[in-house]
């Protein structure tokens, strides 16, 4: 692959939900592709056929075209044919009705799209970008072994199970096949006492760890993946092992106040002894009498007196094109894959450049207050660049906890926190007869990572994209992350933002300009335009140094020009889907900005008085705070909110 000599075979399910809506696009883009050997195939016995004969040919890259479900079926026969390390290297392009796989890869657009990008790589190549996960391996007495990414039991399973008919057959792929299965399942959820149909599975689970659980569950998951469908995130366990397990307690307490927790990657804040377990091992045994599912496709366990066995493959290699790459913590990646060293060094340069000796007693107090649950505070907005007093001022800080349930002594924040993220308070510290002033919002390492590299809307990848501080970090280990969520703030803000400008030549003060733009309408945000031109040409020479290191990463974006500046390659196409993007993050940002400023009446001491005090010093218009408006504020405040819109105060 990086002499552009690999010998690359395909197989393509023309059968696979999302293969049948783009079939003539597929077969296009593969023509397209010189060299390729493709194979079709549309069941187990022709899939087996066909990587037996792509095998022979010795290639070095097996592209897949399909679904979850064939690239188990591929995968089953690749470990009974081959030992791991003679394999080709994969690379799973979404083809099928469902594609976690794929998605989770980071391989993320149209299939033909996907392919086109394959074509370029191939065409004009360079060091490839490699990522490795493990494989299920379950295992029963009396059966063959079974391969795959996922495995469930209970109601997913059954939800699965219900999806094989009625759903199906109406056509619906993706996103909504996927919305429509798990809404069926949470109803099975509620409803799984009374529905034989929908009843919890009877297991006993025992972990390589010591771990014993036994009993009834609503439902129990194993993965070696990060992400499932709908960029749901169900596991939590801190183990470095490659297996992610998770099970919900029959008799689970507080299931409503759970539910978004479970699948938003907040789980930390849910605890066992209400129902919720979530750890990561390299193996565990299952004994059952039930039906479950890999990859989803429907199986049966032998016998409740025979466990079934589940273990982690040594890792498969993936080639992976576009788009970000989820990576775990147990996942490992090549060096290619990691972030430009010139960009994590740029970015640690600017955190820890020298900032006003009166945020020492601010980051003591609330190192006192987060005791070790803090992994990291960080400085960024107005007062970033102030060397003198901050009297006047109100500080801006971030402060990353390594979990939610240790940073609070009140469950209701913890499930606030990771309801949405983040939580905001207020804090005045005296210091030498002064009071310094904060407000500081709290998130865990792991949703500031995951805001930076995944978050659709730009809350956080919008602010950390701009040059900020680092005061304190637990270790280096910590430091290391938070350096990594900055860099992927640059990278995220340039693509997202540079692709809805049209071609053209762009210096770096009208590129970061636009593309603040952008980020202040995807909010309720009082600046304006000529805040974000304040703010690029304060910044230009930091934002001059992080887009020529963050230029490798923006390849088809963004091209260098000799005198400086920058060449936008946006075709219409591709900034007509942009701005559409655009538009939808700004009808997401007024809903999550209603919801984060109602919020933070609950949390933030002073928050209407914050408000207008906000409001007025960035548009001068002056906002009057009535009884009324203490009194209600998120009422109160909503119509007032409105008044600002309509004049234009607000965006």
């Amino acid at each position: 692959m990086r002499t552009g000599t690999a010998k690359v075979g395909c197989l393509f399910n023309p059968m696979g939900g999302q293969a049948r809506k783009h079939e003539p696009a597929i077969r296009q883009a593969l023509s397209e592709i010189p060299g390729i050997f493709v194979c079709e195939a549309i069941d187990a016995i022709a899939f087996k056929s066909a990587i037996d004969q792509l095998l022979r040919m010795k290639i070095d890259l097996l592209v897949i075209v399909a679904g979850d479900g064939t690239t188990h079926a591929i995968l089953g026969h690749l470990f009974a044919a081959l030992a791991p390390a003679k394999w080709p290297v994969l690379m799973v392009i979404p083809g099928g009705t469902t594609n976690m796989t794929s998605l989770d890869l980071g391989m993320r657009g149209k299939p033909e799209q996907i392919l086109r990008r394959l074509r370029d790589f191939l065409l004009q190549p360079m060091e490839p970008r490699l990522v490795q996960r493990s494989v299920l391996r379950i295992e029963q007495a009396g059966m063959g072994a079974i391969y795959g990414m996922f495995f469930a039991v209970g109601l997913v399973a059954r939800g699965v199970k219900f999806s094989r008919s009625p759903v199906k057959q109406i056509g619906i792929t993706g996103g909504i096949f996927t919305f429509l299965i798990m809404l069926r399942s949470l109803a099975g959820m509620i409803l799984g006492r009374h529905q034989s149909e929908w009843a919890p599975v009877t297991m006993a689970m025992a972990q390589t760890d010591g771990r014993i659980y036994q009993g009834t569950y609503l439902f129990a998951l194993v993965s070696a993946l990060d992400c499932l469908l709908l960029n749901i995130r169900p596991y939590w366990g801190k183990e470095p092992a490659p297996l992610h397990v998770t099970l919900v307690d029959q008799h689970r307490k507080r299931l409503w106040r759970s539910i978004w927790p479970l699948i938003s990657g907040g789980g930390e804040v849910l605890q066992e002894k209400d129902g919720y377990y979530s750890h990561n091992t390299h193996s565990l045994t299952l004994q059952m009498d039930d039906e479950y599912i890999v990859d989803g496709e429907l199986y049966r366990s032998a016998s409740a007196n025979k466990p079934l066995r589940i273990t982690a493959t040594n890792p498969v290699t993936f080639l992976v094109l576009g788009g970000a790459v989820t990576t775990m913590a147990h996942t490992k990646v090549t060096s290619t894959e990691q972030l430009p060293i010139r960009l994590l060094s740029e970015v640690a340069w600017e955190s820890n450049k020298e900032t006003s000796p009166d945020l020492v007693p601010v980051v003591d107090s609330l190192i006192m207050r987060f005791g070790e649950s803090l992994d990291a505070i960080i400085l960024y907005g107005s007062c970033l660049h102030s060397a003198i007093s901050l009297d006047e001022g109100i500080v801006d800080l971030y402060v990353i906890v390594d979990s939610y349930h240790k940073a609070y002594s009140v469950r209701y924040l913890a499930n606030l926190n990771a309801w949405l993220a983040p939580n905001v308070f207020y804090i005045e510290v005296p210091h030498q007869g002064r009071t310094l002033r904060a407000k500081y919002a709290v998130i865990s390492t792991h949703d500031f990572r995951r805001g930076a590299q995944h978050w659709f809307h730009p809350y956080i990848w919008a602010r950390f994209a701009q040059p900020s501080r680092l005061l304190y970090c637990r270790d280096d280990a910590v430091r290391e992350h938070i350096y990594a969520s900055l860099a992927h703030s640059v990278v995220t803000f340039l693509k997202s933002g540079a692709a809805a400008l049209e071609a053209g030549i762009f210096d770096v003060e009208e590129i970061w300009t636009r593309c603040l733009m952008l980020t202040y309408a995807a909010e309720l945000r009082a600046e304006r335009e000529t805040r974000a031109r304040h703010l690029a040409q304060t910044n230009l020479g930091a934002f001059t140094r992080l887009t020529e290191v963050a230029t490798p990463m923006l390849r088809g974006i963004l091209e260098k020009q000799d005198n400086g500046k920058y060449r936008c390659l946006t075709d219409p196409a591709t900034q007509r889907r942009t701005l559409w993007r655009w538009r939808l993050r700004r009808w997401q940002g007024r809903i999550l900005s209603i919801l984060r400023l109602s919020k933070a009446t609950l949390t933030f001491n002073n928050s209407v008085e914050y408000a207008a005090w906000k409001i007025e010093r960035h548009t001068g218009v002056r906002v009057e705070i009535t009884p009324m408006l203490r009194r209600h504020p998120i009422l109160w405040g909503l119509k007032v909110a409105w008044r600002l819109l309509r004049r234009g105060v607000l965006r």
